[in-house]
C-alpha cells in the first residue's frame, strides 16, 4: 500500500476544491500544489506510486462525476496514493505532463487529442461510454433543470431559451450542440491500447459488482470484499444524490429525479438527427435500436 505520509494535507486539499463550481483560481492553485508534490515524489525517488497517474475520460453526462467520486473515495485513494486534481477544461488550456501521483478526472476530448498528451509516467486510463441518445436526454434535463448556474453568459442565455421552447425542439438543438462531442466519442471506439480500458455507464448501473472491480483492477486497485461493498454503497446514485442535496441546500440536485429515457421522448426526427451526425454510432457501441 502506498505511503500515507502527507495524507492529511492531501485529504484537506482535495476536499476543498473538488465539489465547488467556478473556482478556477483555486483550482489552478491546487494544480500548482500537485506539481510541487509531484516534484517532491520524484526527488524522493521511492514514493512514486507504481501507477503514477490515472486518467478518467469520457463525455459530459456519461458518468464523469461518478468516476471522480469513485477514485476520490478514501478507500480507493488509500490504495492508489494519488492526489485528485480539480477538473479543468483541458481542451482549452495547454497541457504539460501531469505530475506523478495524480488522478486526473473530467477529460473530455477525442482519442487523438488524448493520445498526443505527454504522459511520461506509468499510467492507466478509463474511458466511459454512454448511449449517445441518453447523453442528449440527460444533457437536456441538466441544461433546463438540474445544473447549477454557470458563469458564462452565453450558456445561461441558451439554457433560458431551452426552457421556453417545446422539448421536441429543445432536443433537436441539443443534438446539434452535441455533434462535436459525438464525433469525439466515435474516436474512442475500438482503441487498442493496454493502458486504456473502456466501459459503458449502463453496464456499471446494471452490474456494479462486476464492472467496478474491473475498472479498479485495471488501475491497480484490488479491494477486499468488505471494502468494495463500502465503496459501492458510498458511490451509489442514491448516496451521491443525498450528498449533493445536502451540499447544495437548495432542494435541487445534479442527479435528476425524472429519469425519462430517450425511448419515451424521442421522435423520428431526433433519431434521424443523431444518425446524420455519426451513422450507426449507438450500434457500434453495442446499444440496441
Amino acid at each position: 500500500m502506498p505511503t500515507t505520509e502527507g495524507s492529511g494535507l492531501r485529504e484537506w486539499a482535495t476536499r476543498v476544491v473538488q465539489w465547488e463550481a467556478g473556482r478556477s483560481g483555486l483550482k489552478r492553485g491546487v494544480q500548482v500544489a500537485a506539481r510541487v508534490r509531484g516534484a517532491a515524489l520524484t526527488a524522493a525517488g521511492t514514493n512514486i506510486p507504481e501507477i503514477a497517474n490515472i486518467y478518467a475520460a469520457g463525455s459530459p453526462k456519461a458518468g464523469s462525476q461518478w468516476m471522480k467520486h469513485l477514485f476520490h473515495h478514501p478507500l480507493v485513494r488509500a490504495e492508489t496514493g494519488l492526489f485528485t486534481l480539480p477538473q479543468l477544461d483541458y481542451q482549452m488550456v495547454r497541457v504539460r505532463a501531469f505530475p506523478p501521483g495524480t488522478f486526473v478526472p473530467g477529460i473530455y476530448m477525442s482519442y487523438p487529442e488524448f493520445r498526443d498528451w505527454p504522459k511520461p509516467w506509468n499510467h492507466r486510463t478509463v474511458y466511459m461510454f454512454r448511449d449517445p441518445r441518453e447523453l442528449v436526454v440527460s444533457g437536456y434535463f441538466s441544461a433546463t433543470k438540474t445544473h447549477r448556474k454557470v458563469h458564462i453568459p452565453e450558456l445561461e442565455v441558451f439554457r433560458e431559451e431551452l426552457r421556453h421552447i417545446p422539448i421536441e425542439e429543445g432536443l433537436l438543438r441539443l443534438i446539434d450542440q452535441a455533434a462535436p462531442r459525438l464525433r469525439e466519442i466515435e474516436t474512442w471506439v475500438g482503441v487498442d491500447d493496454p493502458t486504456i480500458a473502456t466501459f459503458r455507464l449502463e453496464d456499471i448501473d446494471h452490474d456494479p459488482r462486476t464492472e467496478v472491480p474491473r475498472m479498479l483492477e485495471h488501475c491497480g486497485v484490488f479491494l477486499k470484499p468488505e471494502a468494495l461493498e463500502t465503496v459501492l454503497n458510498d458511490v451509489s446514485r442514491d448516496a451521491l444524490q443525498a450528498a449533493d442535496l445536502a451540499q447544495r441546500g437548495d432542494g435541487e440536485s445534479h442527479y435528476r429525479v425524472d429519469r425519462s429515457s430517450f425511448r419515451e421522448i424521442f421522435g423520428p426526427e431526433h433519431y434521424a438527427a443523431i444518425e446524420e451526425i455519426i451513422p450507426g454510432l449507438a450500434k457500434r457501441l453495442g446499444y440496441p435500436d
